[in-house]
């Protein structure tokens, strides 16, 4: 008895001293490992002489200051505008640029001056994690990726110690994508559980290509659209209904009087004229140099980008760029991996928005920053506003990836499984509806586009509802109209009727 007594007492006793050991361990049986967001471009400031009396936020860079750059060239670009000199005014232009952007740039080793800090780096802190709480991981934009990589790669561990899990779950945003990347490409997916990518460069961005190439031209129609297409969005206070209707009718009639036609025409002229001063002097020395922007140029625009940016041809610089390519060609392997190792995957990309009206490739459908074929990995898309054409159309042989609205053939896609789309979804907007779809993504044992019922692969935003719903059509500005009556939908409808009227009369004559 004595001895069964003497059993039982070490069995509580080892017991009692195992309880502390597995709290001093850290170890969480919550079910839910902690998200780290991973920011997008500008999450964090870009200061100068950070506490010093001139102290000068230079990303994002204050009102005050660029129209204080903008009053010492006004001279400048007045009489370069009179006189009608294009060599005075891209030199004005240029002055501007590297008075409020200058300081951004890096040297030949890819690094910032020492006296241009990012002092809001974050780290993690606390131990409160769950479904409505992450960890904020920023970083310098310029910098090279890869040492993002290594700070996150830092920052995970921090984030498993102080909760006591062994996974955690990233949810990156925009140039998220790039930092995701690098991490994947140097660390690999282990301890990582859930992965969602929104509206992410993965593969780069036309905008970036184009511009670093020097391909930019101002297109009438684009920047109509870019505008009707950011009406929704605009904070336009008492009676916005109807301000945001007048706006879309007064941006149709400007187009349909032929007057932003004009606009873009002068814009156009401009830019041929003193553009390449702007670049040579400005843009190349200053946003040539950071690598953080290089990896947003697609593969197929990277090797005219070299050439017409100069990047050197070899040193700290150079080799950083390079590397990046490596990430950025692995990016859909690494993450194949990672979905067969069992890490649950979530892509999702705007589609149909008027991308920025600045580039050669305005009619790339895209969130309004991002290509809908590079953030998705592939997808073969219709141009914005458009279908696939009827001949690509007519081959398909399986539709089972086909939009309702026949815009998107998903089932190129590196990921056609995992990769959703949102019409007329502006780059990472907020909205409730896809909030709720990464809820079910972060909770759900199996996540595919067939996973959830009311989240197919094919939605369209509703900005005013803050939802997304199932796609089942074309968009049609009646149905528009009748499913949400407001002043701009009925400017909408209007508006396309006259379109179509306008149209049937020239095809006539």
């Amino acid at each position: 008895m004595k001895k069964a007594l003497s059993l039982i007492l070490c069995a509580v006793l080892l017991l009692s001293l195992a309880a502390p050991a597995a709290a001093a361990d850290g170890g969480c049986d919550c079910g839910f490992s902690p998200i780290i967001y991973v920011g997008p471009l500008g999450c964090t400031p870009i200061v100068r002489d950070a506490g010093a009396e001139n102290e000068q936020t230079l990303w994002k860079i204050d009102t005050q200051f660029l129209l204080s750059n903008l009053k010492d060239v006004l001279p400048a670009l007045t009489k370069a505008l009179l006189t009608r000199n294009a060599d005075l005014l891209g030199d004005a232009i240029a002055a501007f640029a590297n008075a409020s952007f200058g300081d951004l740039a890096l040297d030949a080793d890819g690094n910032s001056k020492a006296n241009v800090t990012t002092p809001e780096l974050s780290v993690p802190a606390g131990d409160r994690h769950g479904p409505d709480s992450d960890y904020y991981f920023n970083y310098d934009f310029r910098l090279d990726p890869f040492e993002h990589a290594d700070r996150l790669h830092a920052f995970i561990a921090q984030v498993k110690a102080l909760t006591g899990h062994d996974s955690v779950k990233l949810k990156c945003s925009s140039m998220g994508g790039v930092v995701l990347s690098a991490y994947l490409e140097k660390y690999g997916h282990d301890g990582i559980d859930v992965i969602i990518c929104r509206c992410c460069p993965l593969w780069g961005t036309a905008v970036a290509g184009e511009a670093f190439c020097g391909k930019v031209e101002l297109n009438a129609t684009a920047l109509t659209r870019y505008g009707e297409d950011a009406i929704p969005y605009l904070e336009t206070g008492f009676a916005d209904d109807f301000i945001e209707g007048a706006l879309y009718a007064l941006l149709d009639t400007l187009k349909g009087a032929g007057l932003i036609d004009a606009l873009c025409a002068l814009g156009d002229r401009i830019l041929r004229d003193a553009g390449d001063r702007v670049f040579q002097q400005a843009l190349i020395p200053i946003f040539g140099t950071l690598p953080g922007i290089w990896s947003f140029v697609p593969a197929d625009y990277f090797e005219e980008a070299v050439r017409f940016m100069r990047l050197p041809a070899e040193g700290g610089l150079h080799d950083k760029v390079f590397a990046y390519r490596t990430a950025m060609a692995n990016i859909a392997d690494n993450l194949k991996a990672a979905k067969a190792d069992g890490v649950k995957l979530c892509l999702i990309c705007g589609y149909n928005v008027q991308r920025t009206p600045l580039v050669t490739l305005w009619q790339s459908t895209s969130d309004g920053t991002v290509d809908t074929k590079y953030a998705s990995l592939g997808a073969t898309c219709g141009n914005v506003k458009e279908p696939l054409d009827d001949a690509y159309l007519s081959a398909m042989a399986d539709r089972t990836y086909l939009s309702p609205d026949q815009m998107i053939d998903a089932a190129t896609c590196a990921l056609p499984d995992c990769t959703w789309f949102v019409r007329d979804w502006l780059h990472c907007n907020a909205n409730a509806g896809i909030d709720a779809l990464f809820d079910l993504v972060m909770t759900s044992d199996e996540v595919s586009v067939r996973s959830f019922e009311a989240f197919p692969q094919f939605l369209a935003a509703d900005e005013d509802a803050d939802t997304v719903d199932p796609v089942t059509g074309a968009p049609d500005a009646f149905a528009s109209l009748k499913d949400r009556p407001s002043f701009l939908n009925f400017i909408r409808f209007l508006f396309s009727i006259i379109k179509k009227a306008a149209l049937a009369v020239f095809s006539r004559a």
